[in-house]
């Protein structure tokens, strides 16, 4: 489900978490397809994101987390990312919303990602 400030909730995860774990299985061994979901994620915003001289667009990446997939855009040389995203109506910063239309467009692939790797999961583990 989308949610406020480009981000994606996937209803009834927290509960299939927490119902693998009495089974033996661990939230961090989503990780891998954690990751893998994050890294699309950057891919995806950092091709929608403005490239005037491509800092901005390079500095997009996908952290590992172990139950949830996170895109940041921006470093200490492009403190500018929120601004460009958002936009800054004084300073005449129309939003671009890059990290929104990522996350619309990897919303569908997201959840069949992570079902891939539940399922996967769930057969390793054998409770199928």
């Amino acid at each position: 489900m989308p949610t406020a400030a480009g981000s994606v909730r996937v209803d009834g995860l927290n509960q299939t978490l927490t119902a693998l774990q009495r089974f033996g299985v661990e939230a961090g061994d989503l990780k891998d397809v954690m990751s893998a979901i994050a890294d699309e994620g950057a891919q995806l915003a950092s091709s929608f994101a403005p490239k005037r001289s491509g800092r901005l667009s390079s500095s997009i990446r996908g952290n590992k987390a172990k139950a949830k997939a996170i895109v940041i855009a921006g470093r200490a040389r492009v403190p500018y990312a929120g601004a460009i995203n958002y936009g800054w109506p004084n300073r005449g910063i129309r939003p671009a919303l890059f990290m929104q239309r990522a996350d619309a467009a990897l919303a569908p692939k997201a959840v069949q990602m992570l079902e891939a790797g539940i399922d996967q999961l769930i057969r390793r583990e054998g409770l199928t």
